[in-house]
């Protein structure tokens, strides 16, 4: 058993260290990006006394269907949703991989509407209870894990397009605007499923999966880490930082700043979820 608590505090102060060498010595944005927010994350839970038992086995939880442990393309409803009363339409709660999908365009609707891509957030976000069994829905902050760090970038047109890069189609050619019906790829992530379920299935009755996401613009990729309650078939993004790595800056061009994020209308929206 080895106590973590003073080697997360330790590890805070190296990475503010580091966040501020990378930007005097002019590292690329994305690294000042990741270092800033290891940063903060390793902040949040500096002090606590986090144990690993390092005797526990790796074994794939068998509780997972087949099907979801593979990468697949998931399809979403067309038009998207614009809304917490339309995701509610489409989005499948007992569906890891629904969840997953509908969590990228809730982040990529921020830029449109923070009200409604928040609301969507928190619908399908739940922080964790350290070491117990319990959650909160819709984050203990009642930020579904957002940075408020990356609210500028919201509206930066530098910035705003980047969690659209992560949906099929989009590419440096098209301004990275994705193909309709938004499709996304979904990676399996097989070794942290595994370690989190062996840390977490027998001991808390959380069941888990992840998967990651790849941005068609600098290749950035996102860990979307999702759990199941003891008691309950729901499913919940329970990873805050999913939702401002997205935002992480990677290159892109002129037509990627001044193209729309959704091209959908009032219209399609009525036809598809009613007025």
């Amino acid at each position: 058993m080895a106590n973590l608590g003073d080697l997360l505090g330790k590890g805070a102060s190296l990475l503010k260290g580091a966040a501020s060498l990378a930007e005097s010595a002019k590292a690329s944005p994305a690294l000042n990006d990741a270092v800033r927010g290891a940063a903060r994350l390793a902040e949040s839970v500096k002090g606590a006394a986090v144990q690993v038992d390092h005797t526990i086995p790796m074994t794939d939880a068998r509780e997972l269907p087949g099907a979801w442990k593979r990468d697949q393309d998931f399809r979403l409803a067309d038009p998207a949703p614009w809304n917490l009363a339309e995701l509610r339409q489409v989005v499948d709660v007992r569906d890891p991989r629904s969840v997953a999908a509908y969590w990228v365009w809730a982040v990529t609707r921020l830029t449109d509407s923070y009200d409604d891509g928040m609301g969507m957030m928190k619908y399908l976000f739940a922080d964790l209870e350290p070491y117990g069994r319990g959650f909160t829905e819709g984050g203990k902050s009642g930020r579904a894990g957002w940075d408020t760090y990356f609210n500028e970038r919201l509206r930066d047109a530098n910035y705003r397009w980047l969690p659209r890069a992560y949906f099929n189609g989009a590419g440096a050619a098209n301004g990275f605007r994705p193909a309709r019906p938004l499709t996304l790829e979904l990676y399996y992530n097989s070794t942290n499923t595994e370690t989190i379920n062996a840390q977490t299935l027998s001991q808390l009755g959380r069941l888990n999966i992840v998967y990651w996401v790849k941005s068609f613009a600098g290749g950035n990729q996102v860990n979307i880490n999702l759990s199941r309650f003891e008691g309950s078939d729901r499913w919940y993004v329970t990873n805050g930082v999913a939702g401002t790595t997205l935002f992480y800056q990677q290159p892109g061009n002129e037509a990627a700043k001044s193209a729309p994020t959704d091209e959908s209308t009032p219209a399609e929206h009525a036809a598809r979820y009613g007025g």
